[in-house]
């Protein structure tokens, strides 16, 4: 059965080449007790999650739709090419950041995560909650985070920073000041785990020090997090979950600086939009045919993926969906050359730029 018909050209009229190979090419997982190299599939959908990231930077709502004959997987492997993406921007200043003197202007309430920028080491430790009020003590430069800013009254645990060495980072969705409020501070190690350097781009003080939303899975939130578990490693270098990589984490997990997050299709796509309307995602990856047409009109992100698995019974219906959507685009994307000549058997790519921007 085809879904997406008419697959558009992709020789070399598209003249685009993508950028970044992802790292999972040549990479090796573990089926049972067995190593054994990563299919080059695997590594192709991770470079269309790349590009789905990069295609953030046109600034239309973009819609890449792939029709594909199983699901499984390709989520969390798509979500990975956008996370090294990512992971290649947190050298940049994260807006979100406040130096002490900057906190003590705050509003009460506000939802912040302590964090060391000086480099992880051993006993180095991530803070979050919500802010109370920054108290400097007179005889340094060390600042408390307390539950006043008056003096007078510091209810709580007392809590000193270096303010040399410590920076405070505002959090947004999904982390709601509702989730820490009457709850002691949640305190993290910031641990790289071993072979991440080898497959991701950036850097990885900065990428694992800091929050950053890099994208939204919405799907089978149980099913995608168990996926997330597949287990890689880049040649030469120690296997280790794609989870550590994806930073991926359920909406309620306070305390987590894990920042790609996983969503229920079954959820109210409403329920999210207004939180999502301020704080948006690099890409949002739609997880199968029922959740593309449940989900597809809420344009949650600057990117929407949206995988259709031909064996679902949902996928015709989903597939008029996205004509539908694309019937209504401005203009189709061209697929860059190197990504058109590699495609997967039983795999059909279409990419288009919506009207105006995602909402």
């Amino acid at each position: 059965m085809v879904v997406l018909r008419n697959v558009l050209s992709m020789g070399a009229g598209a003249g685009v080449v993508a950028r970044g190979k992802t790292s999972l090419r040549g990479a090796s997982t573990l089926v049972g007790d067995r190593c054994q190299t990563l299919p080059e599939w695997a590594a192709w959908f991770s470079e269309i999650g790349y590009w789905a990231a990069d295609l953030r930077d046109g600034g239309s709502n973009t819609v890449v739709a792939l029709s594909v004959p199983t699901r499984e997987y390709i989520a969390v492997l798509l979500a990975c090419g956008v996370v090294n993406r990512a992971s290649q921007a947190e050298v940049l200043p994260a807006e979100s950041e406040q130096n002490f003197d900057q906190a003590q202007g705050l509003p009460l309430g506000t939802c912040v995560r302590v964090i060391p920028v000086k480099g992880p080491g051993p006993g180095r430790r991530v803070y979050t909650g919500v802010f109370g009020g920054a108290i400097q003590n007179h005889h340094g430069r060390v600042y408390e985070l307390a539950g006043s800013k008056s003096p007078g009254r510091r209810p709580g645990p007392v809590s000193w920073f270096p303010a040399d060495d410590y920076r405070l980072q505002l959090l947004r969705w999904p982390d709601l000041p509702d989730d820490y409020r009457g709850r002691s501070r949640f305190s993290e190690e910031l641990e790289i785990p071993l072979g991440a350097e080898k497959l991701l781009a950036g850097q990885m003080a900065d990428f694992y020090g800091r929050c950053s939303l890099h994208s939204v899975v919405i799907g089978v939130r149980n099913t995608v997090l168990a996926e997330a578990q597949v287990v890689v490693g880049a040649p030469g270098g120690p296997a280790l979950p794609l989870q550590d990589l994806l930073r991926l984490r359920a909406v309620r997990s306070p305390g987590s600086h894990y920042r790609s997050v996983v969503l229920s299709s079954r959820a109210d796509p409403e329920e999210y939009r207004d939180v999502l309307r301020t704080c948006r995602p690099a890409v949002a990856v739609l997880d199968g045919a029922a959740t593309v047409r449940r989900w597809l009109g809420a344009s949650f992100a600057g990117v929407t993926v949206a995988v259709v698995e031909r064996t679902s019974p949902s996928a015709l219906a989903a597939a008029d969906g996205l004509y539908e959507n694309r019937w209504r685009s401005v203009a189709d994307v061209d697929v860059p050359r190197d990504l058109g000549s590699q495609i997967p058997p039983g795999v059909e790519l279409l990419a288009w730029k919506g009207r105006g921007a995602a909402r």
